[in-house]
């Protein structure tokens, strides 16, 4: 049994995520469908009960957690930035268009570089989960915490966790598209043993619609073209 089950989601969908959109830090609000696709995790992750929320401070990924966690008035959401989406630069507020990867590869001095971004995300897994849960006093059950963040941020993560040998996928496990609202399960055991991903961009909890209503990430293809 883990010492603690980590709840990953993605925020819904906001309106430049539908039009294509590049967002980055930019502070964009879920649209109705954005709402709705928070509403089905929140009915999908009701009956999981969670002792602590983090969130990007960006109203997108916020306000879903928000969602997630209406009916609990006893949890505080921690506000972080370093859960933030890499900040783009002056690619954000645009379109992404078949000359993105020319765009990226040229070099651009106002994109997070991929580095940085690392770091930021790593290094706020190793403070909020790994120093700061790890010394929560020992129980027969889990702890469970939710984390809301980005597309790009949850992917890097879990890919520089994997690579470094701090995680692994449990058996059937594939690292692919990270969707609105998808859900990621990371189990994280006391002393050194690496976590498990135990499920990556689950989206059963909503329906065919929403699902189709977007089908790739733009901000997560940038940061991936970036890195």
């Amino acid at each position: 049994m883990p010492f603690a089950k980590i709840y990953v989601v993605r925020h819904g969908e906001t309106q430049a995520n539908k039009d294509s959109v590049i967002q980055g830090q930019l502070d964009t609000e879920l649209n109705e469908t954005g709402v709705e696709q928070a509403r089905r995790v929140a009915d999908a992750l009701r009956s999981v009960h969670f002792d602590a929320a983090y969130s990007s401070d960006l109203v997108r990924a916020l306000k879903t957690a928000q969602i997630i966690l209406e009916h609990r008035t006893d949890i505080e959401i921690r506000r972080e930035e370093d859960l933030r989406e890499r900040f783009l630069g002056d690619m954000q507020g645009t379109k992404i268009g078949v000359g993105i990867q020319a765009r990226v590869a040229a070099g651009n001095e106002t994109v997070e570089r991929g580095e940085v971004f690392i770091a930021r995300a790593v290094g706020w897994w190793k403070r909020a989960i790994l120093q700061r849960t790890r010394v929560l006093p020992p129980r027969d059950t889990p702890y469970n915490i939710l984390v809301t963040s980005h597309g790009g941020w949850i992917m890097t993560l879990v890919q520089t966790l994997i690579r470094s040998r701090k995680a692994r996928c449990a058996p059937g496990v594939e690292v692919t598209t990270c969707r609105n609202t998808s859900v990621s399960i990371i189990d994280v055991e006391l002393g050194n043993e690496p976590a498990t991903i135990v499920q990556f961009g689950h989206v059963a909890h909503l329906a065919q619609e929403l699902t189709e209503m977007v089908q790739t990430n733009v901000d997560e293809a940038v940061v991936d073209a970036a890195t």
